[in-house]
């Protein structure tokens, strides 16, 4: 076209043109105002048909041409919608969303009231708005891969990756920060300016943070800052670091541990807990940790952790230390190196039904938890029991094999049992002469059934010192046992139960015993004196028997019923269930079978093994052998009225006494002494299960003579008295305990008995290691102290009050003077706000008039604060705990307060 055409044609159009962009620019006047101003809710174009007070909910995307080779093209299409409306800007390629704004680009989502988005530059801008009170609402939240956080302004480019935030908030790994300026990178790294970490969760004023006055923030990383002063209520303190590092990682990696610092008044100043952190894979990790004392005491520790997922965990701890006191060269110069093993290993139960391996080891010198116990448990425990196990089934057969590796040892005696190894092979019950596929009531001979065990063993008990040094083979006792038993059960006369039943028993033994008689000196005179002497004879000896024996028992229930007349009465009825039980056994003398095994010693009068040394008893000694058991079952129960039911006609039953047991047994080819002890044991519950009590006893039938020894005649005919009780036996032992537990009404929910907030406080007062009798007095108070540790773990803040009372009474008369125990144990917690907590526990010694240990315990939440007291005022275990620490793992060790006294200085 000749260019004057082209003028002449654009003088024509440009008149329609510029009506065309002023008709376009007056139905669009909002697009000339300024968008980055917060725009209120209501505020919309005048151009739009929806009225003010409806709420629409509008969604587009926005598509991407992936054909074209435009590098400044984005990768992802964009989604956005809005609630109120989206506005369009043809000319500026801009879209504007308005109320619940939201845009999601990839794996990135923008949420805020108001977002302005630049199609042509890739770029968005969003905002909240302030209400009429004041407060900003409808604030930016920014989500990328898992991160968030909430901002005043977001300006932020889908194609660099980058932005610029104000005002930030974000959390990171169990920590907050605050930012007023931020900008973010493409690697989505931040950069802040005037920012704030804190631990504490509120959002506009923190009780604490440090100041940072630049950082650099890695999400799942780390967070690296400049130079930083902590504020507590918005008031800077004059404590500051020139640079900080938080490690923030969501997951494993190597590292050093940071050790805790303080003092002890044996040992002095410390570094306790340092070292480095091993993440070797995301099976497998190590941790090798030490502790140094100024007085020259020192500890490590190396921890293993090994797992497989589907399979098998393993954990393996080894401890050294050496536990230093005093000068050396002084007598109270004390110098203690000691070490433990710990490995468990357990197996999951897919990974094998048809074998199992399993670790549980616990092996410790007997003076480490003395010297470097951590927790009462360890200082409480007397023993330590491990085994390492192998277990292998057969899929369709009844035969099992098991190998264990047993261990057990006593802290007090410092003796040692080793089982190196055990090994048994058994085959489950097996009926015979049962058909496959049988019908109609079996046959008594279809009843029979079989089995087959057996057992090797290879075992030591001596002394830890002595364990590693001066132990050899031969200090092993070991041995084979196999027994096949025949048996089968029937009844007689519909209530009495017949069992037949015949053994096979044989036994391998390493050595056996030659005895002779030997005939000494014993004076000038020339007379003479005999001895049984003996001698161990090495080698493989087996002994072999057939032992028959049969049992006869029968136990009918006998019910009684009493009613009562009064039809008024609350009492319905009361019920009363008798269970006596009557068992009779016989062995049948075996003869020669047996006489080759034993030496009849002319000299006692008593047959004496010839295998006395075996870790297996011969099951059958000379002569036939047989015994009546009886026993006698008591329950008692009420029927009463149900006070809750309104028609009058419902009852409940209450337990007056849940059992009464008696027991004795007659020996019929005894000597002497054929009765046995009579045994008394019950129990019973009160008030809905709220009142627990449990007594026994023990009544010895036969006398005792002017020295106090035990004679073959009975009591009843060797004593004045005329109580009919006193005259049957000897009380030698009677035990009675009864507790309680009591919670206010605040703390119970729905079932007052298995409410999970009723039992978490009150179990641990009630429970508390070191509670029972059998403790000593310094165990006792170690388990006091970690039964401390323990409700500062878990601190239930539900529970306005809850008190637990316990009291035991143990009378001992083996003889002729008897002796009385009492203790009185009290525990309990209450809440004198919703924030505090405060706990107790103390035993009183009756008997001594003393209170033998006890602690009290105060918590006080102070939102991301918190403040313990821990405090044992008596016992071995004398000390006190008070700290005040943020909550927050990451700055706890850090920012806190610690004075205490530690019970290792009573050593």
């Amino acid at each position: 076209m000749h260019k004057n055409s082209i003028i002449k044609l654009y003088l024509k159009l440009r008149y329609f043109v510029f009506f065309i962009v002023l008709v376009f620019g007056i139905t669009n006047k909002n697009f000339a105002q300024d968008k980055s101003a917060p725009v209120k809710p209501g505020e919309r174009e005048q151009a739009r048909t929806i009225e003010p007070q409806d709420t629409i909910e509008m969604n587009d995307t926005v598509q991407v041409n992936t054909d074209s080779n435009d590098d400044d093209l984005i990768e992802h299409e964009i989604i956005y919608s809005a609630v109120d409306s989206i506005v369009l800007s043809r000319d500026a390629k801009k879209v504007y969303l308005y109320n619940d704004a939201k845009i999601q680009y990839g794996d990135v989502t923008l949420n805020a009231y108001f977002i302005e988005y630049d199609q042509e530059n890739n770029f968005v801008y969003a905002h909240g708005y302030t209400d009429s009170l004041g407060q900003l609402q409808g604030k930016p939240e920014f989500k990328e891969k898992g991160d968030e956080f909430i901002a005043k302004t977001i300006k932020y480019n889908f194609k660099t990756k980058k932005g610029y935030i104000e005002d930030v908030f974000t959390e990171e790994e169990q920590g907050y920060l605050h930012s007023e300026q931020t900008k973010k990178l493409d690697d989505n790294s931040f950069l802040l300016k005037s920012g704030k970490y804190t631990t504490c969760d509120l959002e506009d004023h923190p009780h604490f943070y440090l100041s940072m006055t630049k950082a650099k923030v890695v999400p799942g990383d780390k967070i690296i800052s400049g130079p930083a002063y902590l504020v507590l209520a918005d008031v800077p303190i004059p404590l500051g670091v020139p640079f900080g590092y938080f490690p923030s990682q969501k997951e494993f990696s190597s590292g050093i541990i940071i050790p805790s610092y303080g003092e002890e008044k044996n040992r002095g100043f410390y570094l306790q807990d340092g070292g480095y952190y091993f993440g070797i894979s995301d099976k497998m990790d190590l941790s090798v940790t030490g502790s140094i004392y100024s007085r020259g005491s020192w500890d490590g520790t190396i921890k293993y952790r090994y797992v497989k997922r589907y399979k098998f965990r393993s954990n393996f701890n080894f401890d050294y230390t050496e536990f230093k006191k005093g000068e050396e060269g002084t007598p109270d110069f004390l110098n203690q190196k000691n070490l433990r093993i710990q490995w468990t290993h357990s197996q999951d139960a897919k990974a094998n039904p048809n074998s199992k391996f399993s670790a549980s080891v616990n092996y410790s010198t007997s003076s480490y938890d003395q010297f470097n116990s951590r927790t009462i448990d360890q200082r409480a425990q007397n023993t330590k029991q491990s085994s390492i196990s192998y277990g292998k089934t057969w899929p369709g057969s009844p035969f099992r094999l098991n190998m264990d590796l047993r261990h057990s040892q006593n802290s007090q005696n410092e003796s040692v049992n080793l089982t190196l190894p055990v090994v048994t092979f058994n085959m489950d019950r097996q009926y015979p002469f049962r058909k496959k596929n049988s019908t109609g009531d079996t046959k008594w001979y279809e009843d029979i059934e079989v089995q087959y065990s057996s057992k090797l063993e290879n075992r030591i008990s001596t002394y830890d010192s002595l364990l590693f040094t001066d132990t050899k083979w031969s200090d092993f006792e070991n041995g084979f046992q196999h027994n096949i038993p025949l048996s089968t059960n029937f009844k007689i006369l519909k209530h009495f139960n017949l069992s037949p039943r015949v053994q096979y028993t044989g036994i391998v033994y390493t050595d056996k015993l030659e005895y002779s008689y030997r005939n000494d000196s014993v004076n000038t005179a020339g007379d003479t004196v005999t001895y049984l002497n003996s001698e161990v004879k090495q080698g493989l000896y087996y002994a072999q028997l057939v032992e028959p024996s049969v049992s006869l028992s029968v136990g009918p229930n006998v019910y009684g019923m009493y009613q009562m007349k009064n039809p008024n009465s609350k009492v319905v009825a009361v019920r009363h269930v008798m269970t006596p039980s009557v068992g009779i056994s016989y062995r049948p003398d075996l003869g020669s079978m047996v006489d080759g095994y034993y030496f009849n010693d002319t000299i006692s009068g008593k047959d004496i093994s010839i295998y006395e040394n075996g870790i297996y008893r011969l099951p059958a000694a000379p002569g036939e052998s047989g015994a009546i058991s009886f026993g006698l079952n008591n329950n008692l129960e009420m029927k009463v009225r149900d006070a809750k039911d309104t028609t009058g006609t419902g009852t409940k039953k209450i337990k007056l006494l849940e059992s009464f047991n008696l027991n004795t047994s007659y020996n019929i080819f005894a000597e002497e002494f054929h009765w046995a002890p009579i045994s008394i044991r019950g129990r019973t519950t009160l008030f809905d299960n709220k009142v627990n009590i449990n007594f026994g006893g023990a009544l010895n039938t036969y006398a005792l003579d002017e020295e106090g020894n035990k004679i073959n005649r009975a009591h009843w005919f060797n004593t004045d008295e005329t109580s009919f009780l006193k005259k049957i036996g000897r009380l030698e032992r009677f035990d009675v305990s009864v507790s309680f537990r009591l919670n206010s009404k605040a703390g119970k929910s729905g079932n007052d008995d298995d409410s999970e907030s009723n039992s978490r406080m009150s179990g641990f007062a009630g429970n508390a290691p070191g509670a029972d009798a059998g403790y000593s007095q310094d165990q006792t108070a170690q388990a006091i102290n970690d039964f401390n540790e323990q409700v500062m773990t878990y601190v239930d803040f539900d529970i306005p009050w809850s008190i637990n009372v316990d009291y035991k009474f143990l009378y001992t008369k083996p003889k002729f003077e008897s002796k009385i125990t009492q203790t009185l144990g009290l525990s309990g917690d209450f809440s004198l706000t919703k924030n505090w907590k405060i706990s107790f526990r103390a035993n009183f010694d009756i008997a001594e008039k003393e209170l033998s240990n006890g602690s009290i315990n105060i918590h006080r939440d102070l939102h991301c604060w918190e403040m313990t007291f821990n405090w044992i005022p008596v016992g071995y275990m004398q000390s006190y705990n008070f700290m005040i620490n943020v909550k927050g793992s990451t700055l706890r060790d850090f920012l806190k307060y610690n004075k205490r006294k530690r019970w290792q200085d009573n050593l």
